[in-house]
């Protein structure tokens, strides 16, 4: 989403950005004239001047060979928080609808010690459909440089269908390095195409706080981590 939106994550964060009466402007969407798309990067930072968010709206084509929208960002934070908790929290498929904003999140199957397979359920606001991410999580670490990444690929086919339309080109990446004095330099990158397709003002307006909120969150969790 995430990262979750937006897509799931850019769907799910449209909740607490976006404003009624915006919403209600949204039913519009189905009218392609108003899906105009941002091709270049834009860096934003968010008001207290902690968090970096670049990102970009374009489109791409589907396996179908159609044109679908494509939501790309990137956040990076410094936070003084542990290491371990940052991965703990990130490893704790049930914690993460506290950041992404899913109605819910779950590991449904551990192919190893570091790959598992994970769902989110996405309860959008109207008149956006519900969707839910089928994905597949794994965990890397570099003791030496002090980095640990997560990378959530999505793999529609690795879990049932329910009744709501499901995310199929869902990717997000969270980088954490120990800085060595109390730091964690955090990073969250996402790439992903909605289930349905929206107006790039609707989307834009998640932009920088959504994907901050994402770091914030993982932050907050990973403070209340023994």
């Amino acid at each position: 989403m995430t990262s979750n939106r937006m897509t799931a994550r850019i769907e799910i964060s449209i909740k607490y950005r976006v404003q009624m009466g915006l919403i209600l402007l949204g039913m519009f969407f189905v009218n392609s004239n108003i899906i105009a798309q941002t091709k270049e990067w834009d860096t934003e930072t968010t008001k207290d001047g902690k968090v970096t968010v670049n990102s970009r709206i374009s489109k791409r084509t589907d396996d179908k060979g159609e044109e679908v929208q494509l939501i790309e960002y990137e956040a990076t934070t410094t936070a003084s928080v542990g290491f371990r908790n940052c991965i703990s929290v990130v490893k704790d498929v049930s914690k993460h609808k506290e950041f992404m904003d899913d109605e819910l999140s779950k590991k449904v199957e551990t192919i190893s010690d570091n790959e598992w397979v994970i769902y989110y359920y996405t309860n959008s606001p109207w008149p956006m459909p519900d969707n839910d991410t089928v994905a597949k999580m794994d965990f890397s670490e570099d003791e030496t440089e002090g980095v640990a990444t997560f990378t959530v690929t999505a793999a529609p086919s690795m879990f049932e269908m329910g009744d709501v339309d499901r995310m199929t080109y869902y990717n997000v990446t969270y980088v954490f390095k120990d800085l060595g004095n109390g730091e964690v330099e955090m990073t969250v990158i996402g790439k992903m195409s909605p289930t349905v397709q929206a107006p790039a003002w609707m989307i834009s307006s998640w932009f920088p706080e959504g994907p901050a909120d994402i770091l914030r969150g993982i932050v907050k969790l990973a403070l209340n981590e023994n």
